[in-house]
């Protein structure tokens, strides 16, 4: 073999190579991305949403779910409840999700900052999920995995662990009340005018 048939066998094997790169970075930019997270509910503050989320830009098909140990199912108590709440038996998590569109997600009222931590406690649970990037399951079907963390901890001091609207609606009557009695007063007091005079 002569110095140009190695120059080919070089140039096809870099061809090769950028091939193979070239569609990594098309799946990995078209795959879908499905993760589960805990946040607290912006609208209701003292309670803490589970979601689950594609973040990928490709739909998700035929989505399962697998945790480290099982995740807790209303788990309600802004203090630390004596009783430790039940495992999820059914919903999303439970049962799977048949289809996620990019950018789609599901919200769970998950539960609140005492009874989330008396069921996970120190340790974080690790939710993995599964999904396929096309309808079929065929041969050529790709099963794509994420692995996601879920730690109440993170929310110790936020709203989430407070006691959300109940103080916060009891401040705000009491300062409405105090601003009524005032205006109640100067209205009761005698208008004087210079005609009075």
């Amino acid at each position: 073999m002569g110095f140009t048939d190695w120059i080919s066998i070089f140039m096809a094997l870099i061809a090769i190579a950028t091939a193979l790169v070239t569609y990594a970075v098309y799946r990995s930019a078209t795959d879908p991305v499905v993760i589960v997270y805990a946040q607290p509910d912006l609208q209701r503050r003292s309670l803490v949403n589970l979601f689950i989320e594609n973040i990928g830009r490709g739909a998700a098909h035929s989505i399962s779910f697998s945790a480290s140990r099982p995740l807790p199912e209303k788990a309600f108590g802004i203090s630390l409840p004596e009783k430790v709440p039940e495992g999820m038996k059914s919903g999303a998590i439970v049962n799977g999700v048949p289809f996620l569109a990019p950018g789609q997600r599901i919200s769970i009222t998950w539960g609140q900052y005492g009874g989330l931590a008396r069921y996970i406690g120190d340790e974080p649970i690790r939710v993995d999920s599964f999904c396929y990037r096309g309808r079929s399951k065929g041969i050529f079907a790709k099963k794509l995995r994420a692995a996601s963390t879920l730690d109440i901890k993170v929310f110790e001091a936020s709203e989430s662990s407070e006691h959300g609207f109940g103080p916060d609606l009891v401040k705000q009557m009491k300062a409405l009340n105090e601003t009524l009695t005032s205006i109640q007063k100067q209205l009761e007091q005698p208008v004087s005018t210079e005609l009075d005079r």
